[in-house]
């Protein structure tokens, strides 16, 4: 017993030790940071009382006080202060004087580097993640790679928002595009996060902001999110009720995400064209790259519609296409005849040689459609046929990635001024204005109408988990993909 009461003496005198030694070294740091604070801001006073009474500051302050003087007793005598000729008169002079002019050039450069580095400061701060419940995302990197990060912040839904848990979102080259820094300059500005893929969406309302009367908790809907906006690779997602709208309920919510993205490129294509139920029966039409998601919602509407369908794809895509609707089937070959001209478009141009040119050419955004526009358009188009109906619905870099630097920074200024002209205003800091309508809730709305009545469904090729995103980006960028890629949260 005294042999434990021993060591419990020592094991006590042990602590107490341990315990004074880590009060000292807290309250050394403690007086040594206390030191260093006190030795930075008294560096800091020096400088400034030095600033202040330099040769050219003292002068700047002498002229400022005689012209107060001046402006003062001109008052007083009942004249203008601020005369236009003396104002004039005082600016030549003081441009005429060489140090004044290095003065000023000096104050300019201070001000540009200030300037800058408080735009900086305040758009890194404006980047931060908000606080908000936890959830899993895929955040996007500046390698260009994705992680997913099970602990991420989703900001709560504000005014004119709603939460939405998302059950699966889609994937398309979009992605790709995104992930190499097409629209870096905006999107680092406007994303509120490093979510910036996913495109296409399905899920469930979880929470409804302030003036949100359409839409309630426990609704399902469905919606699409563009590269304007980050993406939709997040558990928990807050966007513009504007956004999305209730999906049909006879489609689960791997196949609704599959439809939103591709179904509006669709939508805003037959726009584009002017067709519709019924002005389509009997045209002819080319859809090449018909295998990619809007390609084979274009062949499902157009064959519906009664338009004879000419779709360039695979080999290995011909009965899937076939059983959407197409009457004929181009093979797309990958191999160049020349430097110039890949033997796809020669393809088109000699079946259309043979059967007859089309209304309407539309490419798609297949992995197998050679870069570049259709080459020799009039060969393929009747001769009734506008020149926009050769269409080319694949997506396109952000202006502020195709303009030169210097232009691009003029772009974004331009932007964000005509941004605060609208929020003075009272439209809001929404960016639903550069929307197409067709992504917006009416095209979303006008889907889920075709999905009802049969003449639309969608298209889904396979089914990923969040870890296998790169897998599943791969895939929906080969000639292997037929319809649209998707990512479930288990």
């Amino acid at each position: 017993m005294d042999e434990f009461k021993y060591r419990a003496g020592e094991k006590f005198e042990a602590l107490h030790v341990a315990a004074r030694t880590a009060a000292d070294s807290g309250k050394s740091r403690v007086q040594d940071a206390y030191n260093q604070s006190a030795e930075a801001i008294h560096k800091i006073r020096d400088a400034f009382n030095e600033l202040w009474h330099n040769e050219l500051i003292a002068e700047g302050r002498a002229r400022v006080a005689a012209w107060t003087r001046e402006a003062i007793q001109r008052v007083k005598d009942g004249a203008p202060p601020l005369s236009p000729v003396l104002l004039y008169e005082e600016l030549v002079a003081l441009f005429h004087d060489r140090v004044w002019r290095r003065s000023m050039l000096i104050f300019a450069c201070g001000v540009a580097v200030g300037g800058g580095a408080g735009l900086a400061l305040g758009l890194r701060a404006a980047g931060r993640v908000p606080h908000g419940p936890h959830a899993r995302a895929l955040h996007s990197h500046p390698d260009h790679t994705v992680m997913l990060v099970e602990d991420a912040v989703s900001p709560g839904a504000g005014a004119g928002e709603v939460l939405v848990r998302v059950q699966a979102f889609s994937v398309c080259s979009v992605d790709r595009c995104a992930l190499r820094g097409r629209g870096h300059a905006l999107r680092t500005l406007l994303g509120r996060g490093q979510v910036t893929v996913g495109r296409g969406f399905a899920g469930v309302v979880l929470d409804v902001g302030h003036g949100v009367t359409d839409l309630e908790m426990g609704d399902e809907v469905w919606g699409c999110v563009s590269e304007w906006n980050g993406g939709a690779a997040t558990e928990l997602l807050t966007i513009r009720s504007t956004r999305v709208s209730k999906r049909p309920r006879s489609v689960a919510a791997d196949a609704a995400a599959a439809l939103p993205w591709a179904g509006g490129i669709a939508l805003r294509a037959l726009h584009s064209l002017a067709y519709s139920q019924d002005n389509t029966k009997g045209r002819r039409v080319a859809i090449c790259g018909a295998s990619s998601g809007e390609g084979c919602a274009l062949v499902q509407l157009l064959s519906g519609w009664g338009a004879h369908l000419t779709v360039l794809a695979p080999r290995h895509h011909a009965f899937m296409l076939q059983d959407l609707g197409a009457q004929e089937f181009v093979d797309m070959e990958t191999a160049h005849v020349n430097d110039h001209v890949p033997s796809a478009w020669v393809t088109l141009e000699q079946r259309a040689s043979r059967q007859g040119p089309w209304d309407a050419v539309l490419t798609c955004s297949g992995a197998e459609i050679p870069p570049g526009a259709v080459p020799n358009v009039g060969a393929m188009l009747k001769s009734t046929a506008p020149r926009k109906a050769a269409l080319d619905i694949r997506p396109r870099a952000f202006i502020s990635d195709r303009l030169p630097t210097p232009f691009s920074i003029v772009f974004t200024a331009s932007f964000y001024s005509f941004r605060i002209l609208r929020w003075l205003v009272g439209c809001g800091t929404h960016t639903d204005w550069l929307e197409d309508a067709h992504r917006l809730r009416q095209g979303l709305e006008t889907l889920t109408q075709l999905v009802d009545s049969g003449q639309l469904t969608p298209v889904l090729d396979k089914v990923y988990l969040p870890q296998d995103f790169e897998n599943a980006l791969a895939h929906a960028c080969s000639e292997e993909a037929i319809g649209t890629t998707v990512i479930r949260f288990p």
